[in-house]
């Protein structure tokens, strides 16, 4: 019971803190649309993606390491190891920054075709230095579950950084977008910084032998992490490159704008797994039978959650495009109804995924990542080159499909996972209803006939999860 509270609050403390973050993701989003148009609107997708995997390559994992070795820990053996990490984040900043300095003019070769934009790289490099840093500071907070000091620090972030992003990109356009990047990334640092000294850790003092010895514990797990995490960026990166190339930066823009609808904006129990379920899983990793009723908790609240949205996603897809974009999008409106439901199979993957992660060894967490990134860039890759915007809702659904089986299966036989059978049959029925709601909106031809359905199922839908809320409640009580 005490487990189910935990996640239920994260959901619901973070996840309505979540929703301001939400409106200003909608504001920078509609900002990007009519301002930049889908052209500029692949570029920040490009952008954005590429910046993350340099991230990522050059972090070696220190953030998903920090919290893994922070979490439970207190005392002077805290405050010891928060120094190594700040220490580490400093040192890993300044080597990637001078990477990324020296790599710009190739950056922009090979993922623009061009040596335009070495200059953008070369400003990156600025704003990479300061991520590192200000990735582990937020980091620190997550280890401590302190979802309302994250919450608030992410929140106080984007309030400050739209006040840049509104005159950046107003009158540098797509220039502005590089710009905006380094700007966030300061106030982030700063925000970050000020919530973590809020916390009040004891200043630790640490030998060099000692920090050694922390380091390469910490950067051991990292490393693993890293790669793992990074061949998830990597496979997006290529993909995006390869979009860029056969298809241009119109349909990139669709592409990317769609992903953001349905794995930024739908994002609430994806956030709260991330920022929460991690933690607790790492925690209790020993401990199979509360890890069994967290899996099984965290699916059945996602379901819960999930299932309404998805389907006023897939009815009100168009209405939502034009509002958080504009009409020039609409074509990515297809790609949203068809790709609801690969989000529903992540749902279920990305809660056994977690276990794996926690109580995996480092052998299975790099094969899983390897199969899995190379199955993603070969499945897009062939559903665009078959049907195009159209082909790659259809490949992101037959991946988070392959992955949930895969998931389920090595969860069960390998870590003694168990998901209970009701859970299974709720999940079943639940992505049966999102599929033939699928398919009607695709073939129906009386749009009237076809809203009125569906319409009745997203109402019944909303009541059972209403129902089900409901009771989740009381149980807690």
């Amino acid at each position: 019971m005490i487990q189910k509270d935990k996640i239920l609050k994260s959901i619901t403390v973070f996840g309505g803190l979540q929703f301001l973050n939400l409106a200003i993701g909608i504001i920078r989003s509609k900002l990007a649309a009519v301002w930049l148009g889908t052209q500029g609107v692949g570029f920040l997708g490009l952008i954005v993606t590429t910046f993350n995997l340099l991230v990522g390559i050059l972090n070696l994992g220190l953030p998903t390491s920090t919290i893994k070795h922070l979490s439970g820990k207190s005392g002077n053996t805290l405050s010891k190891n928060i120094r190594v990490v700040e220490i580490l984040s400093i040192v890993l900043g300044l080597v990637g920054g001078l990477i990324c300095l020296i790599f710009a003019r190739i950056l922009s070769e090979n993922t623009f075709k061009t040596t335009d934009y070495t200059w953008a790289f070369q400003l990156l490099s600025v704003s990479l230095f300061l991520k590192q840093i200000s990735s582990i500071y937020s980091s620190i907070i997550q280890s401590r579950v302190n979802l309302k000091h994250l919450a608030n620090a992410n929140i106080v972030a984007n309030l400050i950084g739209i006040l840049f992003t509104l005159p950046l990109y107003y009158y540098y356009r797509i220039d502005g977008i590089i710009y905006n990047i380094m700007v966030v990334g300061l106030v982030e640092l700063i925000v970050f910084y000020v919530f973590f000294k809020k916390l009040k850790f004891e200043n630790a003092k640490i030998s060099e032998k000692d920090f050694v010895n922390e380091s390469k514990e910490i950067l051991g797990d990292g490393f693993f992490f890293n790669l793992s995490g990074n061949l998830t960026l990597l496979s997006s990166y290529l993909l995006q490159v390869f979009i860029t190339y056969y298809g241009g930066m119109i349909i990139l823009g669709n592409y990317f704008s769609g992903y953001t609808i349905l794995n930024t904006y739908v994002s609430i129990i994806f956030t709260a797994m991330s920022v929460d379920y991690f933690p607790r899983v790492s925690k209790n990793k020993e401990d199979i039978k509360a890890m069994n009723e967290e899996v099984n908790f965290q699916i059945f609240i996602g379901i819960v959650l999930l299932l309404p949205i998805l389907l006023f996603l897939l009815i009100f897809s168009e209405i939502v495009i034009e509002i958080l974009f504009s009409k020039d999008f609409l074509e990515t409106a297809l790609y949203v109804q068809i790709a609801v439901l690969g989000v529903f199979f992540k749902l279920f993957s990305w809660s056994l995924g977690f276990i794996i992660l926690a109580k995996g060894s480092r052998k299975m967490i790099i094969s899983n990542a390897l199969l899995f990134n190379v199955l993603f860039i070969v499945i897009h890759i062939l559903g665009f080159y078959i049907k195009g915007l159209i082909g790659l809702a259809v490949a992101s659904n037959v991946y988070f499909l392959l992955h949930l089986l895969w998931n389920y299966w090595l969860t069960n036989k390998k870590l003694n996972v168990i998901v209970e059978k009701k859970q299974l049959k709720l999940y079943f029925y639940c992505s049966l209803i999102l599929l033939i709601s699928i398919v009607i909106n695709y073939v129906a031809l009386d749009s009237i006939l076809k809203k009125a359905i569906l319409s009745t199922i997203l109402v019944f839908s909303s009541i059972w999860s209403l129902k089900q809320m409901n009771l989740i409640f009381k149980w807690i009580k």
